[in-house]
């Protein structure tokens, strides 16, 4: 389905998210205007932030993948699927367009 940039062909992640870690609780947090909107705070597990932190550090699926494979000692096809799943529903959410 997804190959090489993410970027390529897809919008990278919005900058109207702010990310927090706070006491192991992992969180997107929207901009509206010059406004934070608590009542759409997306909380991540440990994983997803994981992925949110990689996608913003290199636009490329396959280097997710590796970081999430020697990170958390996953094979291939597990990670990628995570990976797209993340994506799809950062889609979803209106942060990866």
């Amino acid at each position: 389905m997804f190959k090489g940039k993410v970027g390529f062909g897809f919008m990278p992640i919005k900058n109207n998210f702010i990310y927090k870690e706070i006491n192991n609780e992992y969180m997107l947090i929207p901009l509206e205007g010059d406004n934070v909107s608590l009542s759409k705070v997306f909380n991540l597990n440990e994983v997803g932030a994981f992925i949110y932190k990689a996608l913003k550090e290199k636009d490329d699926i396959e280097y997710v993948v590796s970081a999430l494979m020697k990170e958390y000692n996953v094979a291939y096809d597990i990670a990628k699927k995570d990976v797209i799943a993340f994506i799809d529903e950062l889609k979803r959410r209106g942060i990866y367009a």
